[in-house]
């Protein structure tokens, strides 16, 4: 059996859509903000205050007056309560995608635990392996990789030996900014993957993913470990025949992910904090950086070996593929801090990605000898031009 990755990031456009897109909506959100308190008495008699009673919000005189009452040494604050409404349309955040069944959902999550590559490709799957894994028989797996190619999800084929090779299809838009089309990724534990995988409703498993992209949005920034919904916003990400009954039925059972209560229509979700996306985060980063450890070791090894005509490890492979007039290949020396940086940027675009940008520093500088003073802002400029370059071929 192929090991799992203890960890996998997974777009979450791509999750989002494998779950059905949410029904469009608008939101009010209630924020309260410092506004000019206009009762005060020095601002009783002046000219300013009766212009900004008077013109029209969009007009240049009102807009005057209120960057010189700004300014004003007089002007006293009070709390303001303020409205504005929101305008969510998944479908042209995220873009469309037919919503999956939940065997679909938990293979296609399980793909990216088999160690993609910076392509997003998968090599030599057993549907064995996988099945085992899932919980269901060999001809579901064959059956929902049909279905997660015929959706555009990925790509697939079985080799002579009956190996199963795959391409993520949005594999290298995970790690995009988002002003050039990237909307995230999950970072998700085997554990996690265990445990939903155990979840039998595919109501349930729809909520619960739902709940962990939600933990993980920017205004919880990862370390809630409760969130509050509205039965109504539930039924929202849900298909029509999920009513409120349903919802609550199946929120009913144990999960081993969240403890789930009920006040009205009010649902608390508080996760296990094994499970808190910064949690998660903060394991990935350890292990990044004793993987990354044992690369500059054995990398070093190497140079040894290659220097002196002998045959190297495939993965060192991008490092040593130029013709290069030094004598030799030279020993790659980094820091505690910037093998600590690294993992960061690994957990940001993905391992492989960043010791592909490595492997250019490495070419480019340290054979040559010349000074690198900001590591990682290097390797990042490396990535970002990559990713450019990519959406031009595109």
């Amino acid at each position: 059996m192929k090991c799992l990755d203890n960890f996998a990031n997974i777009g979450k456009a791509a999750i989002i859509q494998s779950l059905g897109i949410q029904k469009n909506y608008t939101e009010e959100i209630e924020t309260t903000v410092d506004a000019i308190d206009y009762s005060n008495t020095a601002c009783s008699t002046c000219k300013y205050k009766a212009i900004i009673n008077t013109f029209d919000k969009n007009s240049k005189p009102y807009a005057d007056a209120c960057a010189s009452c700004a300014s004003c040494p007089h002007k006293t604050l009070i709390q303001k309560n303020v409205y504005k409404k929101i305008y969510h349309n998944e479908k042209n955040r995220y873009g469309y995608r037919p919503m999956l069944k939940a065997n679909a959902i938990k293979l296609f999550l399980l793909l990216h635990f088999y160690h993609p590559d910076n392509n997003g490709i998968v090599y030599n799957l057993e549907a064995c392996d996988l099945a085992s894994v899932i919980g269901c028989n060999v001809r579901t797996v064959w059956n929902n990789l049909k279905v997660l190619e015929e959706y555009t999800y990925i790509s697939y084929s079985k080799n002579e030996y009956g190996l199963i090779n795959v391409i993520l299809n949005d594999y290298e838009n995970y790690y995009l900014p988002a002003n050039k089309g990237g909307r995230g990724f999950l970072v998700m534990s085997k554990a996690l993957l265990t445990k939903l995988n155990s979840t039998d409703s595919l109501v349930s498993l729809r909520i619960f993913i739902r709940e962990l992209l939600s933990l993980d949005s920017p205004e919880l920034k990862g370390v809630a470990s409760v969130d509050y919904k509205n039965i109504r916003d539930i039924r929202n990400t849900l298909p029509a025949y999920c009513k409120p009954s349903v919802i609550k039925a199946k929120l009913t059972k144990n999960s081993d992910i969240f403890n789930v209560t009920f006040k009205d229509d009010v649902v608390r979700f508080e996760i296990d904090k094994a499970y808190i996306p910064k949690n998660q985060k903060a394991y990935v980063h350890e292990e990044y950086v004793g993987i990354l450890q044992n690369f500059i070791w054995e990398f070093n090894q190497n140079v040894a070996y290659v220097n002196s005509g002998e045959n190297v490890s495939g993965k060192f492979s991008s490092f040593f593929n130029i013709n290069t007039p030094v004598a030799s290949y030279k020993l790659m020396k980094l820091t505690d801090i910037e093998i600590d940086d690294i993992a960061s940027l690994s957990l940001h675009y993905s391992y492989e990605i960043v010791i592909n940008a490595l492997s250019v520093v490495y070419k480019e500088y340290y054979m040559y000898e010349k000074t690198v003073n900001n590591l990682a802002g290097l390797l990042s400029t490396i990535i970002r031009s990559q990713f450019n370059n990519l959406k031009k071929a595109a």
